[in-house]
């Protein structure tokens, strides 16, 4: 195996296990208080950034997860004004 292709595996990798990550923090919000989950996440991640180990991976999966919490929040949001949830329907 050459160098480019363990390069373009470890960064396939990377992104699935960002995007499993959303995935999970999406059922979880379906289960939770997304809104609340959400502003943890950010709180969190705030708090990761300054540390001295921030790991740039570990940014992008928070933000992944953030995101993930948002939609859900939105969809939510959405739900309770009367909409309906893509899940739902």
């Amino acid at each position: 195996m050459n160098e480019k292709f363990v390069a373009q595996l470890i960064a396939e990798l990377q992104a699935t296990q960002a995007q499993a990550i959303g995935l999970l923090t999406q059922a979880l919000c379906r289960q939770l208080d997304a809104k609340k989950l959400k502003r943890d996440l950010e709180g969190i991640s705030r708090a990761y950034e300054q540390s001295a180990q921030a790991s740039r991976l570990v940014l992008v999966v928070l933000q992944n997860a953030q995101a993930a919490a948002h939609a859900e929040a939105v969809l939510q949001a959405n739900d309770q004004a009367g909409g309906a949830h893509p899940s739902h329907s």
